[in-house]
């Protein structure tokens, strides 16, 4: 994950639609998972994770320990416009320079308090001036109740991260103080209705729906679900985001761009071999159950007609987590010996497909976390 002095990273290819900086913004109600949601994305990504609600919880728990009087809107307003609320190396909120310790900003008396600053005109416009300065020009991943429509108004993808309010009650039960009284589900349930009732109304900074955000309930979903349904949004938006990332996998090669990769000659001493693949059985949505590593050679394939599926999970002794992506026509795709991979063919697709005569595979079984990622990304990829 990069941080939020890391330098602005070059365009990519595609032209300036494509090559702008890919922001990913995520909002929706308290307690649906933005933050661990938002970190994992930024994280698999390798790009800047922005927190906005930990910076709005830092000036929260400065207000408290200056003395400010938190009745007296002005006086906060006021307090709150001469700090400077950034992130340290690591990612961790610093209030004036001095990291704030997490136990603070997430305990349940900084939750209560937190609307301080969030309902004050005045702080949140001076908050969210600091926030567009750390975005400016980088690939980020942006929380915040009200990221998709103040913050990041031009975001490539907006999402609004739900869930139900029972569900959110039992995940902030999971992370309750064990030194601070417990209460019943259903009464955290009953404030975590109110606390969306004041944000949907309140005057500066409502919690709202863009019409551009993709709804994401997430309800009965893996983390890992969520995270790699997030992904496969922003690389439907921006095509070239994963080349990056699987660069030790694959070199991607376009047919408009000649002498970009060249697929012609094979490995050195070995001569290609040459094919269509129809998507059979163990090739279809929903029953890719292994992936498979090339040794001795590399392989290549192009789309031809229909929908595939490209899937990567690394180059460990075992697969990693799932990464996928869509296959483009007019262009070659040059799976790397030693990584971890699978096709999802739609019935009717065709791929062309040349490798090494001297290569041969090793296969092993995916597990229930890697087919329910996969899944999460053929869901979104594939037309139903």
């Amino acid at each position: 994950m990069l941080h939020p002095h890391a330098p602005i990273q070059h365009a990519r290819p595609g032209g300036p639609a494509l090559s702008k900086p890919m922001v990913i913004a995520i909002d929706g109600p308290a307690g649906a998972g933005k933050s661990t949601v938002t970190r994992m994305v930024a994280h698999r990504l390798g790009i800047l994770y922005l927190d906005t609600g930990a910076m709005y919880r830092a000036a929260t728990v400065g207000l408290i320990e200056a003395g400010v009087a938190l009745d007296d809107a002005d006086a906060v307003a006021t307090w709150v416009n001469q700090r400077h609320i950034d992130f340290d190396d690591h990612g961790q909120v610093r209030l004036d320079r001095t990291v704030m310790a997490r136990e603070d900003i997430r305990s349940p008396s900084t939750t209560a308090q937190i609307w301080r600053v969030a309902n004050n005109g005045g702080c949140r416009h001076h908050l969210v001036r600091l926030q567009q300065e750390l975005l400016a020009g980088r690939d980020a991943v942006v929380e915040g109740r009200d990221a998709t429509t103040v913050i990041c108004p031009d975001a490539q993808l907006k999402l609004y991260l739900d869930a139900s309010p029972e569900e959110r009650a039992r995940r902030r039960l999971a992370e309750w103080p064990a030194n601070e009284p417990r209460p019943e589900l259903t009464e955290v349930a009953r404030q975590i209705r109110e606390r969306d009732d004041r944000d949907r109304n309140r005057e500066v900074g409502a919690l709202t729906l863009s019409d551009e955000a993709v709804h994401l309930v997430t309800d009965g979903l893996r983390i890992d679900e969520v995270v790699a349904r997030i992904i496969a949004y922003a690389v439907q938006r921006q095509p070239f985001l994963l080349e990056k990332l699987l660069a030790d996998q694959l070199t991607v090669g376009r047919s408009r761009q000649p002498g970009y990769v060249s697929v012609a000659h094979g490995d050195p001493g070995e001569g290609w071999q040459l094919g269509l693949t129809n998507p059979t059985l163990d090739r279809q949505p929903g029953t890719t159950t292994a992936l498979s590593r090339n040794h001795g050679g590399r392989q290549a394939g192009t789309l031809a007609q229909g929908y595939a599926v490209l899937v990567f999970a690394g180059r460990g002794e075992h697969p990693g987590h799932v990464v996928a992506l869509p296959m483009l026509p007019q262009t070659w795709y040059v799976i790397e010996p030693g990584c971890w991979h699978a096709v999802v063919q739609q019935p009717g697709t065709i791929c062309a497909w040349a490798e090494s005569r001297g290569i041969h595979e090793e296969r092993m079984e995916l597990t229930a976390d890697h087919r329910a990622e996969l899944d999460a990304y053929v869901d979104v990829y594939l037309p139903k």
